[in-house]
């Protein structure tokens, strides 16, 4: 198929999965970016975050498009189970998981270069594994210094809620920056037409990533 330049490889559709992932991503995402003084809930958010990315990640890899309504409604419910589940079981090991809200934050931050250039700032899949895992070691790594522990996790916890609270607003103004994460990631060839061989950056991308 030949794509115009400039329009979207993948038209982003509001369907009802993703306007209840949007309502949860915009309500927690901003409990998440303002900073609640509630440690554990924190870390509850950071734990369920991480578990559903991890899902999320499984699912793009394995589905084979197209995807029907109901099919996406139980892959919401999956995603949304393994990130309650988990972020609760976190909630029980706060001195363990604490540090995840910083991996977090340096995986989000991450995603957020990357998005930067269209088609992706890298383009070579071991260039983007090296990039991504960098930032999140990174990331990670500053919560163990108890000079850098604190302003960490302010700062990644912030980026991770704002990242969190952009992508469900993605799920309802349809700008695609949802769909430029999976197109980074290139897990799965079915998801996208042939002839996308890049990503454009629309006004409503920029305008999200900003």
């Amino acid at each position: 198929a030949t794509i115009v330049e400039g329009e979207l490889p993948l038209e982003p559709r509001l369907t009802p999965a993703y306007a209840v992932a949007g309502v949860i991503l915009l309500s927690t995402g901003v409990v998440h970016t303002l900073g609640i003084k509630r440690n554990l809930l924190h870390t509850f958010l950071s734990a369920a975050y991480l578990a559903s990315l991890c899902t999320t990640v499984l699912i793009v890899y394995i589905m084979s498009p197209p995807v029907s309504d109901g099919i996406q409604g139980a892959y919401l419910v999956a995603v949304v189970c393994t990130g309650l589940v988990l972020g609760g079981g976190a909630t029980m090991f706060k001195e363990i998981t604490e540090g995840l809200g910083c991996l977090l934050g340096g995986f989000c931050f991450s995603m957020w270069l990357l998005t930067l250039h269209q088609g992706g700032l890298l383009t070579s899949t071991g260039g983007k594994i090296i990039f991504i895992t960098a930032f999140t070691v990174v990331g990670f790594a500053t919560y163990f210094s108890r000079w850098t522990r604190i302003y960490a996790l302010i700062g990644f916890t912030s980026f991770t809620g704002s990242t969190t609270t952009v992508l469900g607003i993605d799920c309802f103004s349809r700008g695609g920056l949802k769909e430029f994460w999976a197109y980074i990631w290139a897990l799965n060839d079915d998801l996208f037409p042939l002839g996308a061989d890049t990503y454009p950056l629309t006004k409503g991308i920029r305008v999200e990533i900003a």
